[in-house]
């Protein structure tokens, strides 16, 4: 029976993780969560975990007295990066934010497999990141769909072989939107994807492809390729998740219908693959499927990943959009003000060199205060 911690069982991909890892009838050793209390008591009432890790205090509280008299052991925030250390087949990260950089770090060598499904964890980690989990013999899968799916495209190929690979967007709300419409945009507005239900940040970076800007360079550091060799192309039925083209021409693409359950399930049951509910495709029934390059304002947000790679001001660029959206979301910028926000962060910034944690952390602060 394999054994699994889940970061952020409560949130959306967490939900899911947890549900495959039921299917498959694992142990389930530790579960972390923010402030859900409510589901998290449900959660650990169904699948007994060893350990119940709760960073919102007064969730914490609730917690520990509900699951009083059980063999659970409640811990709180402060204690996640000790759990981090427990040692378990799978650790599966889908905590969103800074948050979920130590305790990326510190399942390393003790988890045999990293499924990832935080972006910033690898942003910021870095090459750092990825580098000690080789050394370490920790298997490193990514949850994000784009991304999972270059990982399959990958599977038993040469590196070498590989002249580019392409990286989908559905384009968010405003894909047919001109750079005349963007002042009119609302935090309301940016908050209502057409094909995925996801937190508040990352559906405001869905709408201005800065998230494909964030993916690009997460490619970079997760397989190895300069960030030239990746591409973003605009797919608005979001059928196509991700395509590795090889250099006699022919490419490999991954397709399914878009929901999150494919990636989860397999970065957690590699190399089976997991049933699941979701409807296969039927590619006689589809009529036809799209795809174009981003417009001209969109671009100009793509393109801030090459800047930052070029100029190794990542953990500012990440830092800087984070800070954006927090500001666009409160009505202090404008929509179509987050990219000019972002570029005079990363024009004031330093270049980064990490060795550490400490590293990442400090350039995190100095990113902060600028």
């Amino acid at each position: 029976m394999k054994s699994i911690s889940i970061f952020g069982s409560t949130g959306t991909v967490g939900v899911k993780a947890l549900n495959v890892a039921k299917q498959k009838k694992m142990q389930i050793h530790t579960l972390v969560a923010k402030s859900n209390y409510k589901l998290l008591i449900d959660q650990a009432i169904s699948v007994h975990p060893k350990y119940v890790c709760v960073a919102d205090n007064y969730a914490f509280n609730i917690v520990q007295e509900a699951l009083a008299g059980t063999e659970i052991t409640v811990l709180p925030g402060p204690e996640i990066n000790n759990l981090a250390r427990e040692s378990v087949d799978i650790f599966f990260m889908s905590i969103s934010g800074s948050k979920a950089l130590e305790p990326t770090f510190y399942c390393l060598g003790k988890a045999k497999r990293l499924a990832i499904a935080s972006k910033e964890a690898i942003l910021l980690g870095g090459e750092l990141l990825i580098d000690k989990a080789r050394k370490l013999k920790t298997e490193i899968i990514p949850v994000d769909s784009e991304h999972n799916a270059i990982f399959r495209c990958l599977l038993g190929e040469s590196k070498d072989a590989i002249q580019d690979i392409t990286l989908t967007a559905s384009g968010g709300s405003f894909i047919d939107f001109e750079e005349c419409d963007l002042e009119k945009i609302t935090p309301e507005m940016a908050l209502k994807h057409p094909n995925w239900n996801m937190g508040a940040k990352i559906t405001i970076d869905s709408s201005t492809l800065i998230n494909k800007a964030l993916e690009i360079i997460e490619a970079s550091y997760l397989f190895g390729f300069d960030s030239k060799c990746i591409k973003a192309l605009i797919h608005q039925e979001s059928i196509i998740h991700g395509i590795a083209t090889y250099k006699d021409n022919s490419s490999k693409m991954i397709a399914y219908e878009p929901d999150m359950i494919v990636p989860i399930s397999h970065a957690i049951t590699y190399p089976d693959f997991n049933t699941n509910s979701l409807k296969q495709i039927c590619f006689q029934d589809i009529k036809r499927l799209t795809f174009r390059s981003p417009k001209a304002w969109q671009k100009r947000n793509i393109e801030l990943a090459y800047q930052a790679i070029s100029e190794h001001k990542v953990i500012a660029f990440n830092i800087a959009n984070e800070i954006a959206v927090h500001k666009f979301l409160h009505n202090e910028i404008k929509f179509n003000e987050i990219y000019y926000f972002i570029l005079n962060i990363l024009d004031r910034s330093k270049t980064e060199k990490c060795t550490s944690i400490e590293d990442i952390k400090n350039t995190i602060g100095f990113c902060t205060l600028i």
